[in-house]
């Protein structure tokens, strides 16, 4: 880990130092999280200082109408059939005009819903499909359409999230970045998920985020559907609730979710739930930014799953950046 942070690091100081007369690099930056972490449960309690997240950031212009970005992380194992599996973003961005932009590289796989779309190191829980999707960044060729300032289209072929690395099945995705409100914004989409060659799991994802004054509020509802259900609606689903009220330099949030797997759901279509049946979890904490920015951040978070009969869990640490170059 030393020898390759060290290298990385190095990479880095080597790219600033041969681009910046071009002024190429516009942000380059290491953010990390550690954790005390205690967990109980009807069979044993466990606890102990991890190091959760350390990520290496960079993101840059190539020309007036192309940028780049690169997101690493340094915690993660890399294994031999797949190289890249410790790296979230690698891809470039082309700006064709207002309207019209196109991606490639490895990226995010379009799903909708907030719980998805925040960055890892940003969520404390996940529900149990975000826990147990096996990947959620992938190479894929995007495209974005703006229908106004506030409305977006994306369009999406990638690698299945069922598989990481490289497959021959391949995910087919639509997104809606939208505005029906001021108050409402959303993240909806429809995906077709290759698991098996000709078998599809599909995704209608509805993330809803509702902005009141000091309050956000985020819903997000997943209906998944594959041939071998008897019925396309509430067969296999998931609903996600979290609301976060802001007070001077803390975040207060609390938050929950339940998941619902068929019993007798074929194994290539368990995409949620790793167990067949029902998942459910609950729970809260606060944020401290204690420097009134996003360079340091305290957490205590508190959430009950449905594991075990019931499993306790706690949260006490501290996310923090460390800015190499910042453009003002």
């Amino acid at each position: 880990m030393k020898k390759r942070f060290l290298m990385l690091a190095a990479f880095a100081m080597a790219c600033y130092g041969t681009v910046n007369a071009q002024n190429l690099v516009d942000e380059m930056y290491f953010n990390a999280r550690g954790s005390f972490d205690f967990h109980s449960d009807k069979n044993k309690d466990t606890k102990g200082v991890s190091g959760e997240y350390f990520n290496f950031n960079m993101l840059g212009t190539i020309s007036d109408n192309l940028t780049y970005r690169v997101r690493q992380r340094l915690n993660k194992s890399i294994t031999s059939d797949n190289p890249l599996n410790a790296t979230d973003f690698l891809y470039f961005d082309w700006k064709l005009n207002d309207k019209w932009s196109f991606a490639f590289g490895k990226q995010e796989i379009f799903i909708g819903g907030y719980e998805y779309d925040y960055a890892p190191i940003d969520v404390y829980f996940y529900s149990d499909f975000c826990n147990t999707l096996p990947e959620c960044y992938s190479f894929a060729a995007t495209a974005f359409y703006n229908i106004t300032d506030r409305q977006q289209l994306v369009l999406q072929v990638s690698n299945s999230p069922y598989f990481g690395g490289f497959s021959n099945e391949l995910s087919y995705n639509l997104a809606w970045f939208g505005r029906i409100a001021p108050w409402w914004e959303t993240i909806w989409s429809v995906n077709e998920a290759e698991f098996q060659d000709g078998k599809f799991m599909n995704y209608i994802a509805l993330g809803n985020q509702f902005l009141l004054g000091d309050f956000t509020v985020d819903v997000d509802f997943m209906n998944q559907y594959c041939s071998d259900y008897d019925d396309f609606l509430f067969t296999d689903w998931n609903i996600v609730g979290k609301v976060n009220y802001k007070y001077k330099d803390f975040n207060f949030f609390v938050k929950g979710g339940y998941d619902k797997t068929p019993v007798n759901a074929p194994l290539w279509a368990l995409s949620s739930a790793v167990y067949d049946g029902e998942y459910s979890y609950f729970g809260g904490g606060f944020e401290y930014f204690p420097l009134k920015n996003k360079d340091l951040r305290l957490h205590a978070v508190y959430y009950w799953e449905d594991k075990n009969e019931g499993r306790h869990n706690v949260s006490i640490g501290a996310t923090w950046m460390m800015n190499v170059i910042k453009k003002k």
